[in-house]
Order: C-alpha cells, then structure tokens, then sequence
C-alpha cells in the first residue's frame, strides 16, 4: 500500500481530531508504515552529498588552508579566540556523542551529564563563528559569511556519516 494511501486512511477529512487513530491499523497499513521507516535509513541523501561536495569545492577554490596560514589581513588574535571557542564546542559535542552514548551507552544525556552542556556548547560555538567571521572579514568581505556556512554545513553533514 502507498504512503499516501496510509495517510488518507489515517488522517480521514471528517475527523475531530487532529491526531490518527493509530489504535484501528490494519496489517497492511502497518506493513506501509514499516516499508516507509526501512526505506529511510540511510543518511547518504542528496542533501548530504551536495553540502560536502559544495564544501569540498569551496575549501579548494577559496584556497582556504593557505589564507588561514599565510594571509596577514587575518586578524588571527580573534581568528584564536574564535577557532578556541569553536573548539570547546566541538569538545563538548564528543564528550556527549562519542563518550556518552557510544562508550558508555547513555542516550539521555540530561540524566546523565550536566544539563546546562549544550546551552553552553551552543553559546560557545555560536559566538566562535560571530568571532572568526569578523577576523576573516578583510580576507573575503560578505563572501565570509557564505564561505563558513558552507564550511559548516559540509562538515556537520561529514559528522552525520559517522557510525555512531
């Protein structure tokens, strides 16, 4: 049976209720509903693939590494303070992803470590990328902006990939 089929089945246009009745399923409708959830495991999709590839073609064409070491309009105090937060970030990230859930097999984090991590991981990393956006500025003026978001997305699209 298509998904679609399921979904007028299980949201029907004459009902109160804004929720399906998902006591009433018959076999097939749960053998669709099944079908649909197999089918939409993996995390290679388009989107996946057309931000690492746009990040993988940006770094090279932006010549990226090179400006980050070489380029003097940096201003690489604030490139530090900025990269120095980021990577508390991202310290964080695998203390909660990698330790937490894949090591010790905890998938609450909040009854399990510090509730107030992630509003912290995410201020951290939020003013990191406010922080090294304005110390690459000289280099590639609004163009910075576009050039980290790309960056960005690549590389957390790359972290979706990862087994755990």
């Amino acid at each position: 049976m298509a998904p679609e089929a399921v979904r007028r089945r299980l949201l029907p246009e004459a009902t109160s209720s804004d929720e399906p009745d998902i006591n009433n399923l018959t076999e097939d409708d749960r053998n669709a509903i099944d079908e649909v959830l197999s089918r939409n495991k993996s995390n290679f999709n388009g989107h996946t693939i057309f931000w690492m590839i746009a990040a993988a073609l940006v770094f090279n064409y932006t010549d990226f590494a090179n400006v980050l070491v070489n380029d003097g309009r940096i201003k690489t105090d604030l490139l530090k303070v900025g990269s120095g937060m980021i990577a508390v970030n991202l310290s964080v990230g695998a203390y909660l992803v990698v330790y937490m859930s894949y090591i010790r097999g905890k998938k609450d984090w909040s009854a399990h470590a510090h509730p107030a991590l992630i509003p912290v991981a995410t201020l951290f990393g939020c003013i990191g990328m406010v922080i090294s956006t304005i110390a690459l500025w000289p280099v590639w003026g609004f163009l910075t902006l576009l050039i980290l978001f790309t960056l960005f997305m690549g590389i957390v699209m790359l972290a979706s990939l990862m087994p755990f």
